[in-house]
């Protein structure tokens, strides 16, 4: 499980610059430019908190 977790770690962080350029068209003066960026992070916090209340619930269980 923890080799898991590394190996999707380490190719997130070799993707990620990969999708942190910006679209042409993509406008940060926008009043709602921040609140877009803000609810990209949503899934991400979702799935943190799902990680951590699974392993919570595991870790119980032993």
């Amino acid at each position: 499980m923890k080799n898991l977790a590394v190996k999707t770690l380490a190719i997130s962080a070799a993707l990620l610059p990969c999708m942190v350029f910006a679209h042409a068209g993509h406008d940060h003066q926008s009043s709602w430019s921040n609140l877009v960026h803000f609810l990209w992070l949503a899934p991400i916090l979702v799935a943190a908190g799902l990680l951590f209340i699974t392993r919570k619930k595991a870790a119980s269980k032993k």
